[in-house]
């Protein structure tokens, strides 16, 4: 019996001392893994908010960037962490398509989405000088037995997959071409060697704003005020809504109050105007979701890149 009510004792304090540390979070620096190398989508977006977190969380945020494996080295990092709050990850789309195509051991049901910040759509563009004048042009010449080449940024990539989801979604039989990266794709659209290229909006704005490449479709449920012109799939009868996100997120058993703090944080980051000039000017824009919505949004999202990545193993 001494023993049975040490144990209970002990366990009990353990319950305690987790609550107390979780109140007073955060203590000390806080570590947030981006998985990719400096400069990168992920890295800019951290980067940009983490002095205004900083402010609001009273701590400071240190940017680690572990790469390699497409993001896999950092993720995995990451969910093997201990889930108090102070390893973070810097989360994307990147995440999904790594489970998606089977490449990682972890699944983003092992993660705690505290938000999602920022997004961006996929966006598919033409040539400035193609024939093909919006979507429904290009599937109907890519069911009819013209071979269409759609550039994308590498193999098994995010816009790789997001290619095989629009072929998917619209029938089209697209012969999707894998470029080292995303200047390489876009060079190939705007010089003739490809039809088109899928890629996120933010790597395509320079070339659309020159008219170099003209945007026929996009991945949002609705027009984007970054490009207004630019019809959804939606629009066009397409069930397709696939975005470039970007967010934080925990190692499965963040505590609630831990994670709450977070979403204070971002929040009076978002309503008090000071990361949305930023957002903007990477390209992306303000897209905050939380708690079940944003899990049904990450759910929902996963299930498309599977869907899209078993039609890129076949």
């Amino acid at each position: 019996m001494k023993k049975l009510l040490g144990t209970l004792t002990v366990a009990a304090a353990l319950v305690v001392s987790g609550q107390a540390m979780a109140e007073d979070y955060p203590s000390s620096n806080i570590d947030m893994i981006v998985p990719f190398s400096a400069g990168g989508g992920n890295d800019t977006f951290v980067r940009a908010l983490q002095p205004l977190l900083e402010e609001k969380l009273g701590e400071d945020l240190v940017i680690r960037n572990l790469a390699g494996g497409g993001g896999a080295v950092g993720m995995s990092r990451a969910v093997a962490s201990e889930p108090d709050g102070y390893t973070l990850l810097a989360a994307s789309n990147a995440m999904l398509t790594l489970e998606a195509m089977g490449n990682v051991a972890f699944a983003h049901d092992d993660f705690d989405f505290i938000a999602k910040v920022v997004e961006e759509p996929y966006v598919i563009a033409v040539g400035g000088d193609s024939q093909y004048q919006n979507i429904d042009d290009l599937v109907a010449a890519a069911t009819s037995g013209t071979r269409i080449k759609v550039g994308v940024s590498g193999v098994g990539s995010s816009a790789h997959i997001a290619a095989v989801a629009i072929a998917n979604r619209t029938g089209a039989d697209f012969n999707i071409i894998p470029y080292p990266g995303g200047s390489e794709a876009i060079s190939a659209a705007m010089g003739g060697h490809a039809d088109a290229v899928v890629l996120g909006g933010a790597e395509l704005r320079s070339a659309l704003e020159s008219g170099r490449l003209k945007a026929l479709a996009m991945t949002y449920d609705q027009r984007s005020d970054s490009l207004p012109d630019v019809p959804t799939f939606q629009e066009s009868g397409y069930d397709l809504t696939l975005t470039v996100w970007r967010g934080i997120a925990a190692p499965k058993g963040l505590p609630d109050e831990v994670e709450q703090k977070w979403v204070a944080a971002i929040q009076q980051v978002i309503e008090d105007g000071s990361y949305e000039e930023t957002a903007t000017n990477l390209g992306t824009q303000l897209a905050p979701l939380y708690g079940d919505e944003l899990d049904a949004f990450i759910d929902q999202s996963a299930e498309v890149m599977r869907e899209a990545a078993g039609e890129l193993a076949k």
